[in-house]
């Protein structure tokens, strides 16, 4: 027993000690490894991406892999740069910074992160370039190609951008007719911009900004491009002209002493809180109409409509506008502001706006030209902010196509002042027959005759209504029957009224003969009588002759007066016609 257990024991012992000797050489050999430095790697950032810029780039990439790595090392072109890692600039697992200071070329940058432990991952080199003025230079703007007018307004049209194709939008500023500056951007797939309310003949700047490159992170302005803009195809309409027609179903705007007939049209927008100086509708009078005489003809092509500071008042702001037209009054009436009474009565309907009168306190709008010229004017409110009344502060309209009106011979009156010479030698009848539209000759009855030594004298017309007088036309006795009495030189003289007026020497003849001395033009002008035009006539060949008066006076009583004719003896008219602007009846 003895014997064997010392056997197994030496066994043992033998066993211990070859393990014992092969474990602690094993341990050695990986201390070993250990200590001579196994590689460990820190995390890194994954797919990269260099987007250029301006002088710079902007390195990305993507952060799953990143690990514990606090930060980047750039290496390029010799340099090394070292950032920390930022978490700010982590966003949906994507890793930006930015690369500064870079020359405008292409680069290839070595990109390697490390850990707080100095741990280094894998570098990684990744492509990129940066931009500069170079790549500024070479890039086009978009340019303008032309202006359109188009109904619904006037359009700047930039040719495409095949040769732009790095812009990104376009800055578009221009002077407006306010004397300020309208700002408008058109961007790459845009086309057109409408120029609203722009000044014409003013000045139109455009900057177009490109892009640092295909998928550059700047953007970077070119030399802006400046450009004239063209004269309007329409022209405002002089508000010396318009006047509030007060038809019986109109709502003449007057509650509150609200005065629209004095300054509705003054040039004046702005309000004071005082309502003398709008058009007031007053309470309960939605929808509601009033009548406005353009005092033209015209093709209407635009309306502005000025109301209240919404941030004073937008309650009374128009939020929905119809503009009605016609040529003419005659059986215009309607007995209320519906619109099939419009209809019937011969109304046109030119335009429906629906306006944010909460929020503006301008309304402007452009009219479809596809219509007749037209006088006279329905502005019909159908809806406001408190859907109760409507104030107004200022109209302005504009049209194309502006003629003056041919005024009313009916109500014409020869006024026989003491001066005048009355032009009924040889039977004539001035008072029936030289308004009456007929401009064939059968006789002197049917026109006004001066009589024999009458050169130069004068009549004066009253024309029933005060206007600018803007056109004449004068027939004369054809020059087949005689041409010796058509005057070679007139001239036409103008006043509002007729207070000392007069002239002088008094008018005297005996039978077909004038025996008194002409009147002087010293005379006329101590009487205030303005010269509105003087007028040299081709007697000799002439029947007839129609000219241009251009004048700023309003005048009622029109003075023609004839300073010499063929003979120099007497003077004859057919028929006279007036045309002027604007027609303000007599109160």
């Amino acid at each position: 027993m003895s014997i064997n257990y010392s056997r197994h024991f030496l066994k043992v012992l033998v066993l211990i000690g070859f393990f014992t000797n092969y474990s602690c050489g094993d341990m050695d050999s990986i201390h070993e490894d250990y200590l001579q430095g196994e590689q460990v790697y820190a995390g890194k950032l994954d797919t990269l991406n260099i987007r250029p810029g301006y002088y710079r780039a902007q390195l990305e990439g993507q952060t799953q892999f990143l690990g514990n790595s606090n930060q980047i090392i750039i290496e390029y072109d010799d340099q090394t740069e070292v950032y920390d890692i930022n978490p700010d600039n982590i966003e949906n697992g994507i890793y930006t910074m930015i690369l500064p200071n870079l020359e405008e070329k292409s680069y290839e940058f070595n990109v390697t992160t490390q850990d707080e432990l100095g741990n280094l991952s894998v570098s990684q080199i990744v492509a990129g370039s940066a931009v500069g003025d170079i790549f500024v230079s070479d890039q086009d703007p978009r340019e303008i190609d032309n202006f359109t007018f188009e109904d619904d307004g006037t359009y700047a049209n930039f040719f495409g951008n095949a040769q732009s194709e790095n812009v990104i939008f376009t800055i578009v500023d221009y002077e407006n007719e306010s004397e300020g500056i309208s700002k408008d951007t058109l961007f790459y797939d845009d086309s057109r911009i409408n120029i609203d309310q722009y000044k014409p003949l003013g000045n139109l700047q455009t900057t177009s900004v490109i892009q640092s490159g295909l998928d550059g992170i700047d953007s970077i302005s070119l030399v802006s491009l400046d450009y004239t803009m063209p004269e309007l195809p329409y022209s405002i309409l002089n508000k010396n002209y318009i006047r509030l027609v007060n038809m019986p179903s109109d709502n003449p705007g007057t509650f509150n002493n609200a005065n629209p007939s004095e300054y509705l049209f003054d040039n004046i927008s702005d309000w004071n809180g005082d309502d003398t100086y709008t058009y007031n509708s007053g309470p309960n009078s939605i929808p509601h109409h009033f009548t406005i005489d353009l005092g033209v003809n015209t093709i209407l092509r635009r309306v502005d409509i000025d109301m209240l500071d919404p941030n004073i008042d937008s309650s009374s702001n128009a939020t929905a506008i119809q503009v009605w037209g016609r040529d003419n009054l005659d059986f215009a009436q309607t007995a209320s502001s519906d619109e099939e009474l419009f209809i019937d009565a011969g109304w046109v309907l030119l335009h429906e706006e629906q306006i944010d009168g909460e929020n503006l306190n301008r309304a402007s709008f452009v009219i479809d030209p596809n219509v007749s010229p037209k006088r006279f004017i329905r502005l019909r409110t159908t809806s406001s902010v408190n859907n109760d009344s409507v104030k107004f502060t200022e109209l302005t309209f504009y049209g194309e196509e502006i003629e003056s009106i041919e005024l009313d011979k009916s109500i014409f009156v020869l006024q026989n002042m003491p001066s005048d010479n009355p032009g009924t030698s040889y039977g004539a009848d001035p008072s029936n027959y030289l308004f009456d539209n007929n401009t064939l000759y059968s006789g002197d009855i049917y026109g006004y005759h001066s009589g024999e030594n009458a050169i130069p004298g004068h009549l004066t017309i009253d024309l029933g209504t005060s206007t600018y007088l803007s056109n004449a036309r004068l027939e004369f006795r054809p020059t087949w029957s005689f041409n010796g009495n058509t005057p070679n030189q007139i001239e036409i003289w103008g006043r509002l009224d007729l207070l000392n007026a007069e002239t002088y020497p008094e008018f005297e003849s005996s039978g077909n003969t004038v025996i008194s001395n002409p009147v002087s033009t010293e005379s006329f002008e101590n009487a205030e009588w303005v010269l509105l035009h003087s007028q040299a006539i081709d007697g000799q060949n002439s029947s007839n002759i129609e000219f241009e008066i251009n004048n700023l006076v309003k005048s009622r009583f029109i003075r023609l007066r004839y300073v010499n004719t063929v003979q120099n003896s007497a003077c004859q008219f057919i028929e006279i016609s007036f045309s002027g602007y604007g027609s303000f009846p007599i109160d």
